[in-house]
């Protein structure tokens, strides 16, 4: 149950990628309090394991869809040319 409450609050890919290029923006700036790095750090690498663990799973159902259509078209094929020899 904590696990489908934790996917309901992750940030869409976007807005990680939004707030990782804002901290990343803080850090470069040289301004940011020393006791505030280490936390913005974490929350960069927490952010980063998100974004590339969306990123797999997108990929992974692209990659489907095209197995699928791929299949679809060479069904669709098969299909016409045994209806063109008959």
């Amino acid at each position: 149950m904590t696990d489908k409450k934790k996917k309901g609050d992750e940030p869409t890919y976007a807005a990680a990628s939004a707030e990782l290029d804002q901290i990343l923006q803080e850090i470069e700036s040289g301004e940011i309090d020393l006791d505030v790095l280490y936390e913005k750090v974490e929350r960069a690498a927490a952010l980063l394991t998100l974004c590339r663990d969306k990123l797999a799973a997108t990929e992974t159902k692209v990659k489907k869809v095209v197995e699928n259509l791929a299949a679809t078209i060479d069904d669709d094929e098969d299909e016409d040319d045994d209806g063109d020899e008959e």
